[in-house]
């Protein structure tokens, strides 16, 4: 690679968000600040919409996983699914709002808190939509849906739960830490699945899961002598988690309800909060205050410097590029073998088997592949996400490898296979001497591209567990409320990880399969 195309890759992207900085371009939330001395905007009058009446009709973002759309719809009338618009976290349900894509969202009150001190120009609709209590989620008949109840009880009588209610959602960071971990176990530990992109309820301060629903958690489990070993998902996972046996609790903002109690054991209540709505304030506009570029230095300051939240990026990247390699060498073994498994048997059963396989995984989105396998094929066996990623893609890869290569070498001209059983080669010689090297130079190029493809798909490993390179992205925009500098980065390692990846396999790999580029002799013989 050239320096010119080296400072083009590299410099390329940056300069490119200089220009969006200096041209003011619109970005989504990019520019909110923390404004613990703003006006009031739970003050009715100063919002776009002050009444829960008023939702009717608008467009209303609501977070996956959860049952805030059948709520809204229930208590609303003119709320219908047409006028819901789901989100993965309450950091992209803001970023909505305030970009006009949607007029509300609703949440969990203390959530909703959050975001408003976060971001300039957003305010809580004064009237909840109804009240609500939380707990958490057992499998169906779990031994330990008694013994957690108890100490919750326990706990709601004392006036602990108020107490730390107070002390998650109040506006003081400082006083927000959690208790030295490492408490006896002297009855083993339980799996907890939860999700670091819902403060002040669960999320993650550097390596420390905290929050209101964890401390509760923690401290019911020290009294009952249990450790707790966590798994961070996705929010629209953790159900999942917990019916496939993989976690003993889920941690979470879970709604107490009838339809719940049906799939899974729910504790009492941890937490009396309400649903709210949160809109904008009146003649809102994106970017307002304090000036852009000292905006832009905080926004800087507060992604990547604040709780050195840059390591989770280099992180995440360590992820991703586990799974891309370990998934491309092996897929590219799968699929070699897929190919020779075809090549005496066309038309045969094995032939048939492969392109069935083919056509599967070229017809299914990835997603769905990786939770099939994740939640079902191994949803009663304890294994890591990224080994269930790494088995998923080296499954989708070495279909579409094989399928790229056995291509190509259908493609090279039935002359060549005589011309080297009349140099006096026996089939197995003929293919790999010269079929194969001649069909190598039209597939080369192709498994590059399908190989880059790869990389990028591995974004979505993290519905199966799995904190890679996007799921930084994801953590570290529910901690600011910001989308700006977490997804220019993220954006920016992605398109850096893949230029190179393509660079070096063409270099290393595809020219050396050219003519020109491979030895001049024959036999001894000098060209």
């Amino acid at each position: 690679m050239t320096p010119a195309r080296i400072r083009f890759y590299i410099l390329g992207p940056l300069v490119a968000i200089m220009l969006l900085v200096v041209m003011q371009v619109p970005i989504p939330y990019a520019f909110a600040q923390d404004s613990s001395d703003k006006n009031d905007t739970h003050t009715a009058g100063k919002l776009e919409i002050n009444t829960v009446d008023e939702l009717s009709g608008k467009r209303i973002g609501v977070i996956n996983g959860g049952i805030y759309d059948q709520l809204v719809m229930k208590r609303v009338s003119g709320v219908t699914e047409d006028n819901i618009l789901y989100f993965n976290s309450n950091a992209e349900a803001v970023g909505a709002l305030v970009t006009g894509k949607v007029d509300a969202f609703v949440t969990d009150s203390p959530i909703a808190e959050l975001a408003i001190s976060k971001n300039e120009g957003l305010g809580m609709v004064p009237e909840p939509i109804m009240e609500d209590q939380y707990g958490f989620v057992l499998p169906k008949g779990s031994p330990h849906t008694e013994e957690f109840n108890g100490r919750l009880e326990a706990y709601a009588k004392d006036g602990t739960l108020e107490e730390l209610k107070s002390k998650w959602v109040g506006v003081n960071d400082e006083e927000k830490t959690m208790p030295e971990e490492g408490w006896p176990d002297p009855n083993g530990t339980l799996v907890v699945a939860t999700t670091t992109e819902n403060e002040p309820v669960d999320y993650a301060v550097g390596d420390r899961i905290c929050g209101v629903c964890i401390e509760i958690l923690e401290l019911a489990a020290r009294d009952l002598g249990y450790s707790l070993e966590y798994v961070n998902t996705n929010t629209s996972s953790i159900l999942a988690e917990v019916q496939s046996g993989k976690a003993d609790i889920g941690a979470y903002s879970f709604s107490i309800t009838d339809e719940r109690k049906q799939m899974v054991d729910m504790t009492v209540p941890y937490y009396h909060g309400g649903l709210v709505a949160v809109t904008r304030t009146e003649g809102y506009k994106a970017g307002e205050g304090g000036g852009l570029f000292a905006n832009f230095a905080t926004s800087f300051e507060r992604t990547f410097i604040t709780e050195n939240r840059w390591q989770l990026i280099l992180s995440g990247l360590a992820i991703t590029l586990l799974i891309s390699m370990a998934s491309g060498a092996l897929g590219l073994a799968l699929g070699f073998l897929l190919v020779l498994l075809r090549r005496n048997k066309q038309g045969g059963l094995a032939d048939k088997l492969i392109h069935l396989i083919e056509n599967l995984m070229g017809g299914l989105p990835v997603v769905v592949v990786l939770m099939v396998l994740y939640y079902v094929l191994f949803g009663g066996i304890d294994i890591p996400g990224a080994i269930v990623a790494i088995i998923g893609f080296t499954i989708i890869f070495g279909a579409s490898s094989g399928a790229i290569m056995w291509n190509s070498i259908r493609a090279v001209d039935a002359g060549q296979t005589e011309a080297g059983r009349a140099l006096g080669f026996g089939d197995r010689d003929t293919f790999f001497l010269v079929v194969l090297p001649q069909a190598a130079r039209q597939f080369a190029p192709l498994l590059v591209a399908q190989f880059v493809s790869l990389v990028k798909d591995t974004s979505i490993v993290g519905y199966i567990t799995v904190q890679d390179l996007t799921r930084a992205g994801d953590i570290i925009r529910s901690r600011t409320m910001e989308a700006f500098f977490p997804l220019i980065a993220i954006a920016i390692v992605y398109f850096v990880l893949c230029r190179l990846m393509a660079w070096l396999l063409n270099k290393f790999f595809v020219r050396r399969l050219e003519p020109k580029e491979g030895p001049r002799t024959i036999k001894g013989v000098e060209l």
